[in-house]
């Protein structure tokens, strides 16, 4: 009897641990790779930073050829909190400095949502392209640890 609440008590405690995702992950195909960076952010639980780098072969129409364009999402604001295995960032209400936007008035603001697995991590953004990346450049995909 004792060992059975010993057991049920430890799964009980493992499920309530939460999962360390730092480290690097990536979505890659024949024209394309990405790569998913979180680092931990000490102090704050299942807070990440997180980095986007990528490419993408794309047909340019003025240079009439296949070009490769990259992207990035490299700043010390892109910093997500997991919960329930999902986190979402979103550009709402960013400042920059001196006044500049990435935006034009009314224009959606980039959203990167994140769905975590055991082995992998889902990504889906609504509005980044061009704004993070050159043509073509997405960061959608499903991650793997490198």
């Amino acid at each position: 009897m004792k060992n059975a609440i010993l057991l049920i008590l430890l799964t009980f405690l493992s499920s309530k641990l939460s999962t360390d995702y730092s480290g690097s992950w990536v979505s890659s195909g024949d024209n394309f790779e990405n790569t998913l960076t979180l680092e931990k952010i000490e102090g704050n639980k299942d807070t990440y930073k997180f980095t986007f780098n990528g490419w993408r072969i794309s047909y340019d129409v003025y240079a009439k050829q296949n070009i490769k364009f990259s992207g990035g999402m490299n700043d010390e604001v892109f910093i997500i909190k997991v919960k329930d295995n999902q986190a979402v960032y979103s550009d709402e209400g960013r400042e920059f400095e001196e006044g500049w936007s990435l935006y034009h008035e009314g224009e959606e603001r980039c959203k990167v949502y994140f769905e975590y697995n055991k082995d992998s991590i889902k990504v889906k953004t609504e509005a980044c392209s061009l704004v993070y990346g050159g043509y073509g450049v997405s960061f959608d995909g499903l991650y793997k640890s490198k």
